[in-house]
């Protein structure tokens, strides 16, 4: 078995289609064929069923594509690690955050890295919560920033950066009622959410519960900044995590502590445990921390 096998399956795997995964790998048809076949003998298993015109995995095939993507990332950390050992500079560093790191701190971390790491490539994705500690887990992902809700999670280490307190987002017009919401009495305003798969929502709907908060209905975003809009032009309000009140100069509204208060949420870093560690890694999570921590 060769990695130039786990390699073909995984693109495969990824695509449902061996015609499409030849166009992505450069290859012909027959030869990808070929090459997965030769991996089905050696592990004695068949990896894909026909579907249409497409394919997807068998039940092995599922726990092949499990270990080809962690022998994968492995071979991928061994290369840049010989790189980053030879030249200190060169590799590629992948990183998941949550959204509110990515519109309030992602611009000038990104800007100071460049600056003393130019020949670095950096590819950052926003993700949800649970995708950070699944992928940082996996080893699709180098770094993530993210939380944690008092879990453990014993393939990941995390060091905390801060902790933030939650607000009632609310527009100037309406502050009034702020103290009727809290009081859990009724009011016309709508509640702006982000969608039910953000850990962020999670928390939110449990404190409507717990605390008995009404709201006239609910209008699901996935972006903060499309709650800043709603809540600034419309009938509407919301809870969110402090940090976000420092786009309050862009839009009209009001950040009202909430009572009784949610717990702190703590953002941190979170990389896997018990894996080699690039340079570049260091390199960020240091720039992180003085950027982001706080005592």
């Amino acid at each position: 078995m060769e990695l130039r096998h786990l390699r073909y399956f995984k693109v495969v795997a990824e695509l449902q289609h061996f015609h499409k995964a030849a166009d992505k790998l450069h290859i012909t048809q027959p030869a990808l064929s070929n090459q997965i076949k030769q991996l089905e003998q050696e592990l004695n298993t068949k990896l894909f069923e026909r579907v249409g015109r497409g394919v997807k995995l068998s039940e092995s095939g599922e726990l092949v594509l499990s270990s080809a993507i962690r022998i994968l990332n492995e071979a991928e950390l061994l290369k840049e690690s010989v790189s980053d050992l030879e030249s200190g500079q060169a590799g590629t560093l992948k990183i998941g955050v949550l959204q509110s790191i990515n519109s309030l701190y992602l611009r000038s971390l990104v800007a100071e890295f460049d600056r003393n790491n130019p020949n670095i490539s950096l590819q950052i994705e926003e993700m949800t919560n649970y995708n950070i500690e699944k992928k940082v887990t996996r080893g699709d992902i180098d770094i993530g920033i993210g939380f944690i809700l008092n879990k453990d999670y014993p393939d990941i280490e995390f060091e905390r950066l801060f902790d933030e307190k939650w607000k009632l987002i609310i527009s100037p017009t309406h502050a009034n009622l702020a103290k009727n919401i809290m009081a859990g009495h009724s009011h016309p305003l709508k509640a702006v959410l982000l969608s039910e798969y953000f850990e962020t929502r999670k928390i939110v709907d449990k404190y409507f519960s717990d605390n008995q908060i009404k709201y006239t209905n609910v209008t699901e975003v996935n972006t903060i900044s499309s709650i800043l809009d709603l809540v600034e032009g419309g009938a509407s309000f919301s809870i969110l995590p402090e940090a976000f009140s420092a786009l309050k100069a862009q839009y009209r509204l009001e950040i009202v502590d909430l009572d009784p208060q949610l717990p702190p949420r703590t953002i941190g870093l979170l990389v896997a445990k018990n894996r080699s560690t690039k340079r570049t890694v260091e390199k960020f999570c240091d720039l992180v921390r003085s950027q982001l921590s706080q005592a």
